[in-house]
């Protein structure tokens, strides 16, 4: 549940950038990112399990996206055929990734599930978690820059034209998805440390 309290500033070009620096300076962030941009730009296919299971595994321990079962996540998205999806920029490809069956039990990973498709195509696959989502609710709060439902951001296609739409609003369409990502996360993670 998103804080009323919690105010937050204009997202303007100078406060993206502030925080698109503080996510790049920190050692930790931006190493890890290279090291799956660079995995994935040498592996960038989705067929042989075993360079899937190795993609699975950086972006689950790197992102702590809490997926247990990651061989068989790596043979979910094997089965999948993602790579002529991914080449298409569909939207679809994100929630079936997220509709997982691991163990005995359905799962939904859809954070994980933008991850994996946001390092395939940084430009067209923007990352969703719960601190991007507290900021974003707080934004439609505070500013009404789109009209959406709660529910609307876990549907991927609904999710990206929010963020569209947000981009648009504030006047940030210089930037990236990518670029975008690091500031909702970063700023997210500021101003709301208890979710």
């Amino acid at each position: 549940m998103v804080s009323k309290e919690v105010t937050l500033d204009r997202p303007t070009e100078p406060l993206v950038t502030t925080y698109y620096r503080k996510f790049e300076s920190s050692e930790r962030y931006a190493v890890g990112d290279r090291a799956i941009l660079r995995l994935v730009q040498q592996l960038p296919h989705n067929t042989d399990l075993d360079v899937v299971l190795l993609k699975v595994c950086i972006i689950n321990d790197l992102y702590s996206t809490q997926i247990y079962s990651t061989f068989e996540m790596a043979q979910h998205i094997q089965s999948l055929n993602i790579d002529p999806e991914l080449r298409r920029k569909s939207t679809n490809v994100v929630n079936a990734i997220a509709k997982a069956r691991l163990g005995n039990k359905k799962r939904n990973c859809y954070s994980f599930a933008t991850k994996y498709c946001s390092w395939h195509d940084q430009c067209n696959y923007p990352i969703f978690d719960k601190f991007v989502e507290a900021v974003i609710l707080q934004y439609r709060r505070l500013d009404s820059f789109t009209s959406f439902r709660k529910q609307d951001l876990k549907d991927y296609g609904s999710y990206k034209r929010i963020l569209t739409d947000f981009r648009t609003f504030y006047g940030l369409q210089r930037f990236t998805f990518k670029e975008l990502d690091k500031f909702l996360w970063m700023y997210g993670r500021e101003k709301f440390p208890n979710i």
